[in-house]
């Protein structure tokens, strides 16, 4: 399945994520971590969505390291929330 993360109107593809498996997505993962490769920086603290063909989650970032020789990123963090669950503020 392919994920794509989703931050202020812009989206961008994330490989090598470490997410939970097709089968525990159906259980409450909010608060499991999660970790991947992404193509920009992210502030830690900052909340994001990474999206699939089958839905998305709120994400909240507590790490974002830099990778020498290549503009990518490791991510990882926490789920905060399955993205329709958190209001946005317009």
């Amino acid at each position: 399945m392919s994920y794509k993360l989703s931050i202020e109107n812009e989206t961008y593809p994330v490989e090598d994520i470490n997410f939970l498996r097709e089968s525990t997505l159906a259980q409450e993962p909010v608060g499991k971590p999660f970790s991947f490769v992404s193509p920009v920086r992210l502030p830690i603290g900052q909340r994001c969505v990474l999206r699939s063909e089958s839905g998305g989650y709120q994400l909240l970032v507590n790490t974002c390291l830099g990778f020498t020789f290549t503009p990518r990123f490791f991510v990882a963090g926490i789920i905060a929330a399955r993205e329709g669950a958190v209001a946005s503020a317009s």
